[in-house]
């Protein structure tokens, strides 16, 4: 699983809730902090991005 976060999001605090559930998954993991970027950043902002490490993800581990 990879988690993909706002480094200042402003709903709720990372380390409560991202940083934890990253911390529990068991799995295969990638933690990533978009940084200077808001919740609402990375769909506006940091779109490109964000959609780049999904396909980089799905590619290594989902692709047959």
């Amino acid at each position: 699983m990879q988690f993909v976060i706002a480094e200042k999001e402003e709903f709720f605090d990372n380390k409560d809730h991202a940083l934890k559930a990253f911390e529990r998954f068991a799995g295969t993991k990638k933690l990533v902090v978009i940084p200077n970027i808001t919740h609402y950043g990375i769909y506006f902002k940091a779109h490109q991005q964000a959609q780049k490490l999904a396909i980089e993800w799905f590619d290594k581990y989902l692709k047959p």
